[in-house]
């Protein structure tokens, strides 16, 4: 009977190690598996990525712009991104730095002064990288450059009767994976418009769903009366997705404005078009406020880019 015992509890604490080994070389694999995937993030900055900020400002050039007081809200909200970004780079160690914002159009303008200026707000902090030399120099060029950007757009249209222009559709179709979503930051999008979409080189249709919104789309497809949302989900009415899992994504939209006085329901028609525009692309984390007074806007930018706890 003793021999019986014995051998079992041979057995029993070989089968532990046993078990121990396949867990320490399960552990090892998916430690070395994360390696591969992260390839070009170390492991210590990929353990706090949801500190890493990576800001994209997707500014909308077009007609837009012209309309009053537009600019100078707009630089408002910029300028208060920017320095909430910079509150954030303050929290961090030097050796932790791993950030970066930079403002973009799509398309890309023609005008190479705007292009200029939009390279100069291209800014990384790595580590190495001097916070009190960095932080002023955000802060001055976040501060002077939006409005000279709007100055330009402003004067090639009194030149060739032609805004920039944008296609914020084809920019989540075509570049928001490579331009503005990286493994190892957290991806903030936000997006300064009036919540129309249209870019005449790029129509599509595809039944009641399109890739741009103007007035007259909601007038036809009449979302004019307290009963749109309704007719919404019965028609399935909406964008086209321009992608799919864009859940590494957190996206903020500015400025929601409607053109259409006589429709009293324009502006929730609009923001129910981009809210359901980011869940159908997997965007989990999304917010769509109509234009506002700066200083009512900054606690929504100070709220948005709170760290995650």
């Amino acid at each position: 009977m003793k021999k019986i015992y014995l051998a079992l509890t041979i057995l029993f604490y070989i089968s532990c190690a046993n078990d121990k080994n396949e867990k320490k070389s399960d552990s090892t694999l998916l430690k070395n598996t994360i390696k591969v995937d992260s390839a070009n993030c170390p492991d210590y900055l990929m353990e706090r990525k949801e500190n890493n900020y990576n800001v994209t400002i997707l500014i909308d050039l077009s007609s837009r712009i012209s309309k009053e007081n537009q600019q100078q809200r707009d630089s408002s909200y910029i300028y208060t991104i920017a320095n909430t970004f910079n509150e954030h780079i303050k929290t961090k160690k030097l050796g932790l730095l791993k950030d970066k914002i930079q403002v973009l159009f799509h398309p890309i303008p023609n005008n190479s002064e705007i292009n200029n200026y939009s390279e100069q707000l291209r800014i990384s902090y790595e580590k190495g990288v001097s916070k009190n030399e960095v932080i002023p120099k955000t802060e001055l060029l976040y501060k002077t450059l939006p409005s000279k950007i709007y100055d330009l757009a402003k004067k090639d249209y009194n030149k060739f009767q032609n805004y920039p222009g944008s296609d914020t559709w084809s920019f989540f179709k075509d570049d928001i994976n490579d331009q503005s979503i990286e493994d190892c930051y957290r991806n903030f999008v936000v997006i300064l418009t009036d919540g129309y979409m249209y870019y005449q080189n790029n129509l599509r249709d595809e039944g009641a769903k399109k890739n741009y919104l103007l007035p007259r789309t909601i007038k036809e497809f009449n979302l004019t009366n307290s009963k749109w949302e309704d007719v919404m989900i019965q028609k399935n009415i909406g964008f086209i997705p321009a992608n799919t899992n864009l859940n590494n994504l957190e996206v903020l939209v500015l400025g929601i404005n409607s053109e259409n006085d006589k429709n009293p329901y324009e502006t929730d028609v609009i923001k129910s078009f981009w809210e359901n525009w980011f869940k159908e692309m997997g965007i989990k984390k999304y917010k769509v406020k109509k234009t506002d007074l700066p200083s009512n806007i900054e606690p929504v930018i100070k709220e948005f880019f709170q760290p995650i706890k």
